[in-house]
């Protein structure tokens, strides 16, 4: 269990899950192909291929005749919400908020009043190449407050949440605006200039737990569906 939560915690969006994946192959001696390269496959040999950082697929290849198909699957991505390029909102009463979308079939309240940040991907512009580079912001960055009941009287009544409004994440004051790109491109290794696109996602900070009077459940970010993912890739090796 606490090596699924470790891969839970080292994993913070899909991309980050594939390339830990991809590593963990590598050490177990799995050769990595390039999918628009020649595949020099002989019996016996263990490889695998990833697409787009999002996507991988690990196969062996039998050492004595073929009998037949062994397959599994899950998915790498969570629900979440998108941040979308030129994310920063600045307003009202002088906050600056991050302008966001749903991604995936989510429940929306359990991402309120909990310590956010973002991760995922960036396009840079480095020295004579253009470099993908996975991100993640270590630090308590961002919030979705709920308002006060005296605001929101019918919030135990049941509620139907305004993506435009009521799940825009905060970042801080005024006095922030543009501090999002900086903290982006610190954690990429390079300028705020080098970004040329962004693909990032808001995630949760608390590390999974098992709780219980016998530790008998378990609760973590994420745990839909790289909970899947990860029983496939054990499953997989043993």
């Amino acid at each position: 269990m606490n090596d699924l939560l470790s891969f839970l915690a080292a994993s913070p969006s899909r991309f980050h899950a594939v390339e830990n994946l991809g590593n963990a192959l590598t050490a177990a001696g799995y050769v990595r192909l390039c999918e628009g390269g020649a595949w020099p496959l002989v019996p016996g040999g263990k490889y695998f291929v990833t697409r787009n950082g999002s996507a991988l697929i690990a196969f062996r290849i039998p050492a004595a005749d073929f009998t037949g198909f062994m397959l599994s699957a899950s998915h790498s991505d969570a629900p979440t919400f998108h941040v979308k390029e030129n994310a920063e909102m600045t307003g009202p009463e002088g906050y600056v908020r991050l302008n966001t979308e749903r991604y995936g079939g989510m429940l929306c309240a359990p991402w309120l009043d909990r310590p956010l940040t973002v991760a995922g991907r960036v396009l840079v512009q480095a020295e004579d190449a253009i470099e993908t580079r996975l991100v993640y912001v270590d630090k308590d960055l961002l919030l979705i407050p709920n308002v006060a009941i005296h605001m929101n009287r019918d919030a135990n009544s049941g509620y139907k949440y305004d993506a435009k409004c009521d799940t825009i994440p905060l970042m801080g004051l005024e006095e922030s605006r543009g501090a999002f790109r900086a903290l982006v491109a610190r954690a990429a290794g390079c300028t705020p200039a080098d970004i040329l696109g962004t693909d990032l996602y808001l995630c949760l900070r608390q590390r999974g737990m098992t709780w219980g009077a016998h530790d008998e459940f378990i609760s973590a970010p994420r745990l839909d569906d790289l909970q899947c993912a990860y029983g496939c890739f054990q499953g997989f090796l043993a």
